[in-house]
């Protein structure tokens, strides 16, 4: 199956509403990973996004489910980037 890296940029601004939300987010990306939709994630260090690697069968698939991140539905994610991606070593490769 297809895999994406989908990137979130967040705002300093949305930094509260992310405290807020952050415990539904996190059962969220864990219901995914049970799922096994979600292969890893993380914040960047710097606290101005995070990273998701993502097995799903398409983009739009992939826009769909993001789509459903409490984050996402309470407004406190300024940008999302989704990337199909290659990994042709190491775990996640085929």
């Amino acid at each position: 199956m297809p895999m994406f890296v989908v990137e979130y940029t967040y705002t300093p601004e949305t930094s509260g509403g992310r405290d807020d939300h952050r415990t539904d987010h996190r059962a969220w990306i864990h219901e995914m990973v049970r799922r096994k939709t979600i292969r890893s994630s993380g914040p960047l260090a710097d606290h101005s996004g995070a990273m998701f690697i993502v097995e799903c069968p398409d983009r739009d698939a992939v826009a769909r489910l993001f789509a459903h991140d409490p984050f996402n539905r309470a407004g406190l994610v300024a940008d999302v980037r989704i990337s199909q991606w290659a990994p042709t070593v190491g775990e996640l490769s085929d």
